[in-house]
């Protein structure tokens, strides 16, 4: 997926615009698609893709779960 497609999809899951996802916005976004995810597969994507574990996940660091 091109960069520009990964950061379009990163603004759609970051509903308040503040430049990182938590887990709340995740979750609404899967719920949104159609796609249920429990809290230990939340907990799960956060563990692997918040390399700084400040509990939100930024862009590069979606980029880089995306891309892996």
């Amino acid at each position: 997926m091109a960069d520009d497609e990964v950061a379009r999809t990163f603004k759609e899951i970051d509903y308040d615009g503040d430049g990182y996802i938590t887990a709340m916005e995740f979750k609404l976004a899967m719920t949104k698609r159609h796609e249920a995810v429990s809290g230990d597969e939340i907990n799960s994507i956060f563990a692997h893709a918040d390399d700084d574990n400040d509990g939100r996940i930024n862009l590069a660091e979606f980029t880089k779960a995306w891309n892996a």
